[in-house]
């Protein structure tokens, strides 16, 4: 067979990371989240008080503690001043509403593309409400993020009860533009103007000294209000929660959760228009890590790959594939288990390698990969990581063994490592479905076994 056929074959039918959950119906009960929170008093509504008022309009907390954040995932349920709203976010502090991000349109939740009219509809409905009457709306700076495409940003510094910055991508087509998406944050400017000038930073400086102090050492179960966990977790807390809704996003998710770790102002939406993701199918593996190292570089983060084949070329990708199903064969011989055909998982000049995994038994699967050299590398990696702050970032292939109450049963997915313990041998980790994923334990073999990547984003300064 002509390998090369095969390796372009391949490249379209590797295994692609996300999967698309249930649609949420709209709310019966329109709410115009503009116009409340153009009164002062409406940012004063602590976490609880704000989620159980607008339930109704699918309002959940981020993480099972009910403390830091909520969000609210689907058009039609939230208006800005009349316009529709693909998803909310909200962050609450001891005094009440500290921020919020508007999605007022991007790829990953719209049925449909945005018109170069409803994007000029957007921009001058959100000047008009945010500029004083008979004052100039400040003026946009732009960034090229290559290939045509321009990243426009206005900010209203000086503006009460909340100062606000309108972002928006897109690409001029000789049919008009094509819109990645418009984002429009709100900052409570109570705090006052440096605040505000540190709450819309694009990125802060994050040391590794600084990230040290979020690892915790678990003495009791269920300590530090986190009810899973038990005696000689050591786990990365601080991490923020996102919940990817109804796209195949967990890739740009995950990343999200690391770069905001980091303190950087960036959303999987922006994200995902860097990686070229669509919604309906994920990031494909390889492209995924390119693009995490260029995000990484950007802002200032160094890019490792602990386990995995993504930094290598399609071919050599195949033949360890390949590789791996000989002795997958070999071994499932020894323990009786039936063998792979590889003619059973061609597709033309292709190998279907996402259904030759889950067509392998888990047992043997398990015995292959421990007795692997790279065993060792990944639990020294986990140690090494997570005693300095690191979460990294897990490529897994789910369905191998059960999990209960996750919304992908099957397929790539990407999630992140923030903890282990040795007591027990299990890994922590946490997906982007929000409540109920934050914090989330597997026994090391099994979590080995499923490992298809890991790799992990760390400051470059002391």
């Amino acid at each position: 067979m002509n390998k090369t056929i095969m390796l372009l074959a391949l490249a379209v039918a590797g295994a692609v990371f996300g999967q698309m959950r249930v649609r949420i119906p709209l709310a019966r009960e329109e709410y115009d989240i503009g116009v409340e929170f153009d009164k002062a008093e409406a940012w004063k509504q602590k976490g609880e008080e704000f989620v159980k008022a607008h339930e109704r309009n699918y309002f959940r907390f981020l993480e099972e503690t009910k403390k830091d954040s909520a969000n609210a995932i689907r058009e039609g349920n939230v208006k800005y001043h009349g316009l529709e709203v693909y998803e909310t976010r909200i962050w609450f502090s001891d005094d009440g509403v500290s921020r919020m991000e508007l999605s007022l349109y991007n790829k990953g939740d719209a049925s449909r593309e945005l018109t170069q009219t409803g994007l000029l509809d957007i921009l001058k409905t959100v000047r008009e409400k945010l500029t004083d009457e008979g004052a100039k709306p400040p003026q946009p700076t732009t960034e090229s993020k290559g290939g045509g495409v321009q990243q426009k940003t206005i900010t209203w510094k000086a503006r009460e009860p909340a100062a606000a910055q309108l972002t928006w991508r897109y690409k001029k087509t000789s049919g008009g533009v094509d819109v990645d998406f418009v984002r429009l944050t709100l900052v409570n400017s109570s705090g006052g103007a440096a605040a505000v000038k540190d709450a819309l930073a694009e990125k802060k400086d994050m040391r590794r000294g600084a990230i040290k102090k979020n690892v915790v050492k678990v003495t009791a179960d269920g300590a530090d209000g986190i009810a899973k966990a038990k005696s000689g977790d050591v786990y990365i807390a601080g991490i923020p929660m996102v919940d990817q809704g109804q796209k195949g996003y967990c890739a740009v998710a995950t990343s999200e959760r690391v770069l905001r770790y980091y303190g950087q102002n960036v959303d999987e939406h922006e994200l995902g228009a860097s990686a070229g993701s669509s919604a309906a199918e994920g990031t494909s593996s390889d492209a995924m890590y390119e693009t995490v190292r260029v995000i990484g570089r950007r802002h200032g983060l160094s890019t490792y790959l602990v386990y995995g084949d993504l930094n290598k070329g399609k071919e050599d990708m195949i033949d360890a594939f390949l590789k791996e199903i000989e002795n997958y064969n070999k071994l499932a011989k020894k323990m009786k288990k039936p063998e792979l055909g590889r003619r059973d998982y061609m597709r033309g000049y292709a190998i279907d390698a996402a259904a030759a995994r889950e067509a392998m038994d888990a047992d043997v699967l398990r015995a292959l990969k421990l007795k692997s050299t790279k065993f060792r590398v990944f639990q020294k990696a986990l140690h090494e990581q997570v005693n300095m702050g690191v979460p990294l970032i897990w490529a897994v292939t789910l369905g191998i063994y059960p999990e209960p109450d996750i919304p992908q049963a099957k397929g790539g997915h990407m999630r992140l490592i923030i903890g282990y313990n040795d007591k027990t041998r299990e890994i922590v980790y946490s997906d982007t479905w929000g409540a109920g994923h934050e914090y989330k334990r597997m026994p090391l073999d099994d979590a080995w076994t499923i490992t298809e990547a890991a790799l992990y984003l760390k400051p470059s300064r002391e």
